[in-house]
């Protein structure tokens, strides 16, 4: 005897599978993209999750064959993009010795500079600094410096990262995050469980779909989990100079000391390329799910409607759940810990009150060949004061001291007597970093009474 099925008697009709297939589904992109990001996710998506349709139709453009193109209209994109793993616009960039000169740059340096922003500043007391240095920067910083009604000065910071030499031109890194499986299981078992109640109460129609839902989810992941993720660099051509040089932005500056090929960027190939027929399969897939919901779920019980319900609205909080993981911070781990190995205590962190400071500084530590080139565009004022300044630090740049006498420095303007004192400072905080290393370098006071 057939068990009685709760809710029988009502003439109620919930009527949801119009609704499934849009409903959710940009959730279920950004969920997608932590598939490649933690260890095991691609086997954890086997439980019936909403916007099948909205998903087959952005997720079958990865399949890349005339016929999935004719059933998935649409720009082709690179799988890595697709998965929200790329795509951010990077700093400038300024090579020291090569020339280089790049208005933006890629997802990689926007990773670190991002991670740069997390680096604690190296603190340098009064007696490091030179009290006369504080003293002269206090006194002058009112003449250059506007004052804002909340009296805010804006920091600029200079982190100097020494990257390693890697062996390897093609690196898969080693995904040591794991989900909490106690929390990934709960969806599958939310999904089953319904599945089981609606065949207990001889609800073929519902938990068929509920079945057919758990399986083109698991399928689509498992599908876009084939891909391996890879760390990729250039090769530097034989003889090319040093890959020295400086990331900058607004108010960050990060230099970049050693080899060229330190920075290079993420890729991802998924099984099955160049056409990806499994892609687009598994798209196909979640389309006939769509369509077979459409027009099963309203013949079943109202019981079934509601578990079918229940299925959805469980996977949905878990799909928000992973789309509230914050990509980019996974991602900055993989790159520091996993493939530079650094840490962050092997970043220096320097912060300056004036930009005029940060740049003579961080032209101190590059030394780059053309000192001329990156003066101008870190600094491209070019007013007669400006310029007179701009020789003078150059003059000091290329003899790696202090001017024993600056000239004419008691009739200097207001502001040119200010731009000295900043890049004094400069130079005294460049000495000070050099003797933390234990590097040879005139000090600045025994330069000033040469």
């Amino acid at each position: 005897m057939a068990p009685t099925v709760p809710l029988q008697d009502t003439k109620f009709n919930l009527d949801i599978g119009g609704v499934a297939g849009f409903f959710g589904g940009d959730e279920v992109l950004s969920a997608m993209g932590t598939v490649h990001l933690y260890k095991g996710r691609k086997y954890l998506g086997w439980y019936n999750s909403p916007g099948s349709y909205t998903v087959a139709k952005r997720y079958g453009t990865l399949a890349n064959s005339k016929f999935w193109n004719g059933l998935f209209p649409g720009a082709d994109m690179d799988p890595i993009k697709f998965l929200g793993l790329d795509g951010e616009k990077g700093p400038g960039f300024l090579g020291a010795h090569s020339g280089t000169k790049m208005s933006s740059t890629g997802h990689m340096a926007h990773l670190l500079l991002r991670e740069c922003e997390a680096v604690e500043k190296v603190v340098m007391s009064e007696s490091e600094i030179g009290k006369k240095f504080i003293e002269d920067v206090k006194e002058n910083v009112k003449i250059v410096t506007r004052k804002s009604k909340e009296n805010v000065r804006p920091t600029y910071s200079v982190v100097i990262a020494q990257l390693p030499t890697l062996n390897q031109a093609d690196h898969v890194p080693n995904l040591a995050r794991q989900l909490d499986y106690w929390i990934a299981i709960l969806p599958i078992l939310a999904s089953a469980g319904p599945a089981a109640a609606c065949a207990y109460f001889r609800d073929w129609y519902c938990s068929s779909m509920i079945l057919l839902g758990m399986f083109s989810s698991g399928v689509a992941c498992l599908a876009a989990g084939r891909g391996t993720l890879r760390f990729t660099q250039p090769t530097p051509v034989e003889g090319s100079p040093p890959g020295d040089g400086v990331l900058h932005s607004a108010n960050e500056f990060l230099i970049l000391l050693g080899s060229e090929g330190s920075v290079g960027a993420f890729s991802l190939k998924l099984g099955g390329e160049p056409q990806n027929h499994i892609i687009g399969f598994s798209a196909l897939l979640l389309v006939v799910q769509f369509l077979l919901q459409l027009l099963l779920i309203p013949q079943g019980t109202l019981f079934g409607q509601a578990m079918f319900l229940a299925t959805f609205a469980c996977s949905w909080m878990y799909n928000c759940y992973l789309s509230s993981i914050d990509k980019e911070e996974v991602q900055r781990d993989i790159l520091m810990s996993n493939i530079l190995r650094m840490k962050p205590q092997d970043l220096k962190k320097y912060e300056f009150t004036k930009r005029t400071t940060a740049v003579i500084f961080l032209l101190w530590i590059l030394q780059p060949s053309d000192k001329e080139m990156l003066l101008d565009e870190l600094l491209p004022n070019n007013t007669a004061t400006w310029k007179a300044w701009k020789k003078d630090v150059l003059e000091q740049l290329g003899s790696n001291a202090l001017p024993k006498s600056p000239p004419n420095v008691q009739k200097e303007e207001n502001l040119l007597k200010s731009l000295h004192t900043l890049s004094d400072l400069a130079h005294t905080m460049y000495w000070n970093y050099k003797q933390s290393h234990n590097t040879a370098v005139m000090d600045p006071t025994n330069a000033q009474n040469a």
